[in-house]
């Protein structure tokens, strides 16, 4: 049972992060019609600052990757952790 909810785990969240990235997408696309058209509700942001302040909470959180992955049932985490990359790709790829 726990094999099957962690590959439906997986397929949840990677229809989640393809709509995620969709969407941020057409919120970049957004910003860049209503900063053409002169709207003045565009925040003003650099490239520079964007990347800085993605670098920063990428570095901060990728710390915490290695005490979620200390189990001492390596095998059997291995195997869910197996299935729900295997979900995450499809759910990425058919979502």
């Amino acid at each position: 049972m726990l094999l099957i909810l962690a590959f439906i785990d997986g397929l949840f969240f990677g229809l989640a992060i393809k709509k995620g990235i969709a969407s941020a997408i057409l919120i970049i696309i957004a910003f860049i019609i209503a900063w053409y058209a002169g709207f003045a509700f565009v925040p003003k942001l650099s490239p520079s600052q964007i990347g800085s302040s993605i670098s920063s909470f990428v570095s901060s959180h990728i710390a915490m990757v290695p005490k979620l992955l200390g189990l001492t049932h390596s095998v059997s985490f291995s195997i869910v952790l197996v299935l729900f990359i295997i979900g995450l790709g499809i759910g990425i790829w058919k979502g």
